[in-house]
């Protein structure tokens, strides 16, 4: 199967026909309505099915289903709040909204799709095409487009600053990466003048466990054992960015070394130049060894099976 080739050819396609961000009318809501409820049926299969054949074919018709929900007049006023398993968050100001969600494509490999919907007087979609698997050394340091986006489940979206003079955005993202291993991702979007988006800007001032400037960070990524639970979140009320410090320890049977959180957080605070600079690390405590519950505890888990509440 060609995930990526299903992607393009299910968003790909003249959008600009479609008349939105009007008020919904009666008949065009029982239309979405209608649409959302086959979806929710659809991203249900997708997610429990236990055939991979029939998830991909679950998946297909959802990207399609969702672009004709999606023509429908003004479907930008549609919040799509009942659609479990799309993750749909909107930007503080309101200019656009993103669509995000995974598809286990096996055992071990997860693939991720997208696409931001801007709020305009016409439909204008930005399919994100996962190109994550190409990217596995200094994906930290790369700014790529929506066709070479890193793949990642958008679970906050927070209005991030302004860097010579151009706005961005904050995408804090769930990446389920592999058996042993998961991923948290603080990614930057901004948008050119044609209004292409873009992944990835260089506003951290950070440093290494020796003190030693990141050059380049252009996002953060926390890569760590699947058993562990690490926060990485924006605390509004002080306006920082909070993430937790992770050190590598010996995996279990047949995951080999894995980071773990420490007890130790980390903190960014916007600067005058734009800029996100690490602060002095929060609760700085930290073990000798990783703490690692065992044995661990059942989680409460969505319909994407991501736990809900804590931890992000």
């Amino acid at each position: 199967m060609n995930y990526r080739l299903l992607f393009l050819a299910c968003f790909l396609f003249p959008f600009l026909a479609y008349a939105q961000s009007g008020k919904i009318k009666p008949a065009d809501l029982d239309t979405l309505e209608a649409r959302q409820a086959r979806l929710l049926e659809l991203s249900y299969i997708m997610h429990t099915d236990s055939t991979d054949e029939h998830r991909f074919q679950a998946c297909k018709q959802l990207i399609k289903g969702l672009v004709e929900a999606l023509k429908v007049p003004n479907s930008y006023n549609f919040d799509f709040s009942g659609l479990e398993g799309v993750v749909v968050k909107t930007s503080p100001d309101n200019n656009f909204r993103i669509f995000s969600w995974e598809l286990n494509v096996t055992a071990d490999q997860y693939r991720h799709y997208g696409a931001i919907q801007l709020n305009n007087s016409e439909l204008k979609l930005i399919p994100l095409l996962d190109r994550g698997d190409q990217y596995r050394e200094n994906p930290e340091n790369i700014i790529v487009g929506a066709d070479n986006w890193l793949g990642y489940v958008v679970y906050n979206l927070v209005k991030g600053g302004t860097f010579d003079g151009k706005p961005y955005y904050f995408l804090f993202g769930y990446d389920r990466y592999g058996t042993w291993r998961r991923q948290k991702i603080m990614d930057v979007l901004t948008f050119d003048e044609q209004g292409k988006a873009q992944f990835g800007l260089p506003i951290f001032v950070t440093y290494s466990g020796e003190g030693l400037l990141l050059q380049d960070r252009a996002r953060i990524i926390l890569n760590y054992g699947a058993e562990a639970s690490v926060a990485l979140r924006y605390e509004e009320a002080i306006g920082t960015i909070v993430y937790e410090n992770l050190i590598l320890m010996p995996g279990g049977s047949g995951e080999g070394p894995v980071y773990m959180p420490d007890g130790s957080y980390h903190a960014l605070e916007l600067r005058e130049d734009g800029r996100w600079h690490e602060e002095e690390k929060l609760y700085n405590h930290t073990y000798d060894d990783a703490p690692r519950p065992t044995p661990k505890q059942a989680e409460k888990v969505n319909i994407i099976g991501k736990p809900d509440g804590g931890g992000l």
